[in-house]
Order: structure tokens, then sequence, then C-alpha cells
């Protein structure tokens, strides 16, 4: 017989302050009446879909900032975890310590999506394609800001 009648659960995004130590729900873009943003996962064709003679890395970086989502008690930048993580106890600050350096890199850009997505585009498109020079430009660019990303991270 089976439940395939009943709609699917949408379950709100659940994300943590690092600095409040509290844990939040918050809608998923779904449940939302009026979508204010759009997620990182079309990010790439809208770029290369809209006419913009904008630098690749400034413009993820512009979309990166507008959809971070910030914490309502201390407004700075809440990180999301999935929906059944157990968010730890704010009086213990062992794991809090742990969760902190667990998730700290969640908070900056990791452009290597951004770069396989752009290595995959320029083998479909070949190399006769009109966008496969820009492709390439902007791969260079992606791969030399990820090295300023990883430089960042050596002590």
């Amino acid at each position: 017989m089976g439940f395939s009648w009943l709609p699917g659960k949408n379950y709100k995004r659940h994300y943590v302050c690092l600095s409040c130590q509290k844990g939040f729900k918050r809608p998923s873009r779904e449940d939302m009446k009026h979508e204010a943003s759009v997620d990182l996962s079309h990010l790439m064709e809208e770029y290369y879909q809209s006419s913009s003679e904008q630098d690749i890395v400034a413009y993820i970086e512009e979309q990166f900032e507008v959809l971070k989502v910030v914490c309502p008690h201390c407004q700075s930048q809440m990180i999301q975890v999935h929906y059944d993580f157990e968010v730890p106890a704010r009086r213990d600050t062992k794991a809090w310590e742990k969760l902190s350096v667990a998730l700290q890199s969640k908070t900056e850009i990791d452009y290597t999506t951004y770069i396989i997505w752009h290595k995959q585009k320029i083998r479909r498109e070949g190399r006769k394609s009109p966008q496969f020079t820009l492709l390439q430009q902007n791969l260079e660019e992606l791969e030399k800001a990820q090295e300023v990303v990883e430089k960042k991270k050596r002590p």
C-alpha cells in the first residue's frame, strides 16, 4: 500500500552559532513564501547566463555574503549542520571547542567545487566553443584564489 500519497517532509535547516554556542532552525527555501536568495548550486550557471563582466572570484564572494546566515543574537555567521545534528549543551565548553575546530573551515569559501565545475565544463565544451577561453581564464583565477585560501590555513 505505501504512503506515497503523503507529501514529503520539509525539514527546517539547522544551524549552529559558534560564538553564542547555540543551535537554531530556519525554514528551508521551499518553505519560504518570498524567496530572497538562491542557493549556491546554480551559481555558475547564473554567472555564465548573465553577460556579466565581473571577476568570477568577486562574484562568488559577493554571492557567499548574500547567502550568509547570521545569528539573531550576535550577528556572526552561523554554520549549517545536518538536521539530526545534536547541539552540545552551552556549558559543555570542550564539546564546543572541538566543534569550533571541526567547523571553522565552513565559514570560508572553498573554491574546489567551482574549480571542479569549470574543469568538467571545459571538457564538455571543447576548444572551439566561444566560452572556452572565458572558462579557462576563470579556472585559472579560481585556482589562484584557492591557493590563497590554502596558504592562510597553513601555520
